[in-house]
């Protein structure tokens, strides 16, 4: 008789989290990452912020994605998100390290007002900026700006052409196509000052797919890039 607990879903999200390797999160941290969740997932009702809505699904790609970002960021950074959506990553990570300074924007109107309720909800200090990425960086700087899931390379580095001085570096999540992603960007000549090097490297579970996260900064005066 088949085991009926097999592929059975995940009851809590840190059962969900170690299916996936995932077991080096503080322990207070949990109870607030799946009240996120459960926000998160009220308001995906009235809008369309994420197609994750299980603890198995959200673990396996936004907790994932999250966990291998906040191992790249330095103590105390100040971090934007990027077309943040419903907040992956930039709540999680703002839930897995506290001590990081995190901002987040979305041009999307409904998708700030969401996640600004969010965050409100749980009661984290992020700011949330409900316009372009361009207009924030008029105004403010950064350690590190990160994206997920809002175009290719072209598009992003066409959104930061002008805006490489305000901050740091870009840590972008990327599928198995970064590669032809660079390739068009390297053509369009948007990569000619820019090092582009892959910061870190994992297997989705259950597929064979590798998702990558790609850290770009600007050369300065006479540097070469080490890629």
């Amino acid at each position: 008789m088949p085991d009926s607990t097999i592929n059975a879903p995940s009851t809590s999200l840190k059962q969900a989290a170690g299916m996936c390797g995932i077991t080096e999160i503080a322990d207070d941290r949990w109870a607030i990452l799946e009240a996120y969740c459960l926000l998160l997932w009220e308001w995906n009702s009235r809008i369309n912020l994420t197609r994750h809505t299980n603890f198995d699904l959200f673990a396996r790609r936004d907790l994932l994605d999250s966990w291998h970002l906040a191992n790249l960021l330095k103590q105390g950074e100040e971090v934007l998100d990027i077309g943040t959506g419903g907040g992956v990553p930039g709540v999680v990570l703002a839930i897995l390290r506290p001590d990081l300074q995190l901002t987040l924007c979305d041009s999307v109107g409904k998708k700030a007002k969401a996640v600004e309720s969010i965050v409100r909800s749980l009661d984290l200090p992020i700011p949330v900026h409900p316009t372009h990425v361009q207009k924030v960086l008029d105004d403010f700087r950064y350690d590190s700006l990160v994206v997920r899931a809002v175009g290719p390379l072209t598009k992003i580095c066409v959104w930061l052409e002008d805006y490489w001085h305000t901050f740091g570096r870009l840590l972008a999540i990327k599928g198995p196509k970064w590669v032809e992603e660079r390739g068009d960007a390297r053509h369009r000549g948007f990569l000619k000052s820019i090092e582009l090097r892959k910061a870190d490297s994992y297997l989705m579970p259950d597929t064979h797919a590798e998702s990558v996260i790609l850290q770009l900064r600007k050369l300065r005066p006479g540097e070469k890039s080490t890629e």
